[in-house]
């Protein structure tokens, strides 16, 4: 099964981190390892939780 990710959320980490949104993706699947890729996991699953949260309150 393919995992989806979050489009915006993706975007706006490629921004913060100078890379590609398909390197994003990648570190989030565990194909790439760079030394970040702890954080830029946390910081994925954090800025989704407050994207739903946000889709949620506007309900």
């Amino acid at each position: 099964m393919k995992k989806t990710y979050n489009t915006e959320v993706v975007k706006a980490l490629a921004c913060k981190y100078k890379v590609t949104p398909r390197y994003i993706r990648y570190c989030l699947s565990g194909d790439r390892t760079p030394l970040y890729a702890d954080e830029l996991i946390a910081e994925y699953k954090k800025k989704l939780e407050q994207v739903e949260k946000a889709l949620k309150s506007d309900l």
